[in-house]
């Protein structure tokens, strides 16, 4: 029996239900159409063009992402863009954003369990947001955002984590906030809920305002706290289609370090 876009995006749907996003969001079948036929599936954290050629070398007929290849409405869509490339070459893309933030299981819940291997708190958490958009985890020794970002650049293998300075050596933590990609726009909202936020993408205004809160910031970066979502992804995939080849993105961070 031949499998369909339609049957990836539906089994997506099931784990991360696309209804769950955030109004802003676009997530759901952004290229493609839900009768194309599937064999073969590539998995990545964002559709670059590099995904792309390495889906049409696979073969693959669909690249499911976390990040949705179009979020503003296209004015134009030029020769060598990355739809214009998808659209050509009859490669869907099924992307999904903040439902599989806030799926349970998913990237939030991915995160507490790495950064459980190296540090020592209850797995019992408690939803950051009322969209449930973040994890709070409970530490069991109150420690410093200094030695939180030590352990969290090991969990997620980080090239680079910055922590917020005016509380670095100050063992305060005791309730850690755990939000993927870019949660400091949470500060304001978070704040009373816990000692300290782990995220990415800190803009400089953000660490003055976490000061003022009382907050401690931890900067693990976007691709590093969203990138779990590749072998999570990958494996829902095959263990509901057996018959189909799902292969893993090989791309890597896409900022050098220096």
């Amino acid at each position: 029996m031949s499998i369909h876009v339609k049957d990836i995006y539906d089994c997506i749907d099931g784990f991360a239900p696309f209804g769950t996003q955030e109004k802003w969001d676009n997530s759901g079948l952004l290229v493609g159409s839900p009768s194309q036929t599937v064999s073969k599936i590539l998995v990545s954290l964002d559709i670059s063009l590099s995904a792309v050629e390495r889906a049409r070398e696979l073969g693959c007929e669909v690249i499911v992402s976390h990040h949705p290849i179009i979020f503003s409405p296209m004015k134009s869509l030029p020769c060598h863009s990355i739809v214009y490339e998808m659209a050509k070459n009859g490669i869907a893309g099924i992307c999904c954003h903040t439902p599989l933030d806030i799926a349970e299981g998913g990237i939030n819940d991915i995160l507490v369990e790495k950064l459980w291997n190296v540090m020592d708190f209850s797995k019992n958490t408690e939803l950051l947001d009322d969209d449930g958009c973040g994890r709070i985890v409970t530490l069991t020794k109150a420690t410093s955002t200094l030695e939180i970002a030590k352990a969290s650049k090991k969990a997620l293998h980080c090239e680079m984590v910055r922590c917020s300075k005016w509380d670095e050596n100050i063992e305060h933590i005791v309730r850690l906030g755990i939000c993927s990609g870019s949660g400091a726009s949470m500060l304001e909202e978070v704040a009373g809920k816990c000692d300290a936020l782990l995220t990415g993408d800190v803009k400089h205004d953000r660490w003055y305002k976490a000061e003022e809160l009382g907050l401690g910031l931890i900067d693990c970066g976007h691709y590093h706290t969203e990138i779990v979502m590749v072998k999570y992804v990958a494996k829902k995939l095959k263990i509901a289609f057996p018959d189909l080849q799902v292969f893993e993105s090989k791309e890597g961070d896409p900022v050098s370090y220096v």
